[in-house]
């Protein structure tokens, strides 16, 4: 089932992300990425459905979408996902799923978030290695994004456009399984439970700096797996 984002009603913009079930390849060849993109473009007009930014990565895709009707968010990406997985397993004579969710989607509430979206959506091929620039990567729209965004986001700095901020959803769940085993871990060393522990400021924090500096994981995993907001997160990280 897809996940909608929470106060998903106060945003017109969306970060969406499909990816293969088990994380295995669903775009063989680029044929497939290009049919993908095709059906992308052929109905979003039906859905009032505004394609900022994508990238199609070989197990799982990233788009940046605009949309004034939440609901036709759903039935877009559902219509996508079906029609290609009907066509994937009739090219590759297979049955069963091909995506593992529906899709995920997550809110964007401001300028600043909405490029350093923008900013981590092309950057998938750089950071898995693929290439060395957005740009260099030929299934995304970056050569194609629209004037609007694309003049704003290259007057963006360095710092304006800083992913520390903003960690947005991803496909690796290393650092979900990572996280849960330190909070256990630390939890039975300090004899005091998960509900507790939000009532000693000093063993949270300790326990925020030990996810966070040694082993990198973002504030916003850290929220939810500790349970609470991510701003409370971030003050007790930088007191």
């Amino acid at each position: 089932m897809s996940r909608l984002p929470r106060n998903y009603m106060n945003t017109p913009f969306f970060h969406v992300i499909t990816q293969g079930i088990e994380k295995s390849y669903i775009f063989e060849k680029p044929e497939d990425i290009k049919y993908y993109v095709k059906i992308m473009y052929k109905i979003k007009e039906e859905h009032n459905i505004n394609i900022i930014a994508y990238c199609i990565m070989n197990n799982h895709t990233h788009m940046l979408i605009k949309t004034q009707l939440i609901e036709q968010l759903s039935k877009y990406m559902q219509r996508i996902n079906t029609t290609y997985g009907k066509y994937y397993n009739k090219k590759y004579s297979r049955v069963g799923y091909v995506f593992r969710d529906r899709y995920k989607a997550e809110g964007i509430y401001s300028e600043k978030h909405l490029y350093n979206c923008i900013k981590y959506i092309y950057n998938n091929p750089v950071k898995a290695g693929i290439c060395n620039k957005p740009e260099e990567y030929p299934y995304s729209n970056y050569k194609m994004m629209k004037t609007e965004f694309k003049e704003r986001y290259s007057l963006m700095t360095n710092s304006e456009c800083n992913n520390e901020e903003y960690v947005f959803i991803d496909v690796d769940e290393k650092n979900v399984i990572t996280c849960n085993k330190i909070i256990e871990a630390y939890l039975k060393e300090n004899r005091i439970d998960l509900k507790s522990i939000k009532q000693r400021k000093e063993l949270l924090k300790e326990l925020i700096l030990l996810l966070k500096d040694k082993n990198k994981i973002s504030l916003r995993k850290i929220a939810e797996e500790l349970e609470i907001s991510r701003e409370t997160v971030r003050k007790i990280y930088n007191q």
